[in-house]
């Protein structure tokens, strides 16, 4: 149990925010007092057995997913295990709000996406379009280099969150946040069914070579839906090639004229 207990006290306190419960109110249910649940989300005291048990049924999760939180396998890659999705919310309509995770706070995000209070304090808004579906949870990460040419560098991915991974693939793109690289903007290929038993990622940009994530280096998956870009992709056709073409029309267009003597 001791190991284990900086884990218990993160996700003990993660998900009774999930839940929007005060430690008073998650107290008297599960019959303890406010003080004691206290000391086990800051890890100053290791909760007994039947206590662990009774957090584990309230939240419906399994003791192992609560103690360690890292769940391998089927559970795992179905989403059956825990896994904390904070979501902000807003205040006065009680309506979700889509986050924005832009490049500076990528690396926090790593550490914080499973704190609410984190998620909290991401840049929010509100997107009235018909195809943001209200009944998903989205998400805005902003990515960075050149990977998935021709969408530039310093665009925004529109995404919405996918509980089940083994739905995620068909070379469609997605935000993968892995714990090596941190957020990552790759087409997917599943092979979670297959002998390799991973993710294989695909940029669009073909400098780029394809690579393996085996689902325990995997935190979350978002599909992405849609991208907002402020740098316009650097057009397929060269300057030169342009000149051309606006030459070729001229010797059509003064041909046309000669013709029409």
């Amino acid at each position: 149990m001791p190991e284990s207990l900086p884990h218990f006290a993160q996700h003990l306190k993660a998900l009774r925010k999930s839940r929007g419960l005060t430690q008073q109110e998650l107290a008297d249910r599960i019959g303890l007092k406010r003080a004691a649940l206290g000391a086990y989300e800051e890890g100053r005291a290791e909760p007994r057995l039947v206590n662990v048990v009774a957090f584990a049924e309230f939240f419906g999760v399994s003791v192992d997913a609560l103690l360690k939180g890292d769940e391998s396998g089927e559970r795992r890659t179905r989403g059956a295990s825990l896994r904390v999705l904070s979501v902000p919310v807003d205040a006065s309509s009680d309506e979700e709000r889509v986050a924005v995770v832009p490049v500076k706070a990528a690396a926090g995000y790593l550490d914080g996406y499973g704190d609410p209070d984190y998620v909290q304090g991401l840049p929010t808004f509100g997107l009235p379009l018909p195809e943001v579906t209200p009944n998903l949870t989205h998400r805005l990460f902003q990515i960075e280099g050149e990977s998935m040419l021709p969408i530039p560098s310093g665009s925004y991915i529109l995404s919405t969150y996918e509980e089940d991974w083994h739905r995620a693939g068909g070379m469609r793109p997605y935000i993968v946040v892995t714990r090596n690289d941190g957020v990552v903007f790759k087409r997917i290929e599943n092979r979670l069914d297959s002998e390799h038993k991973d993710l294989w990622l695909i940029s669009d940009n073909p400098d780029y070579p394809p690579y393996s994530v085996k689902p325990s280096e995997v935190v979350e998956v978002w599909r992405a839906r849609g991208y907002l870009a402020f740098n316009w992709p650097t057009p397929a056709f060269s300057g030169m090639e342009r000149i051309q073409g606006t030459l070729d029309t001229l010797r059509a267009e003064i041909q046309a004229i000669k013709a029409g003597r």
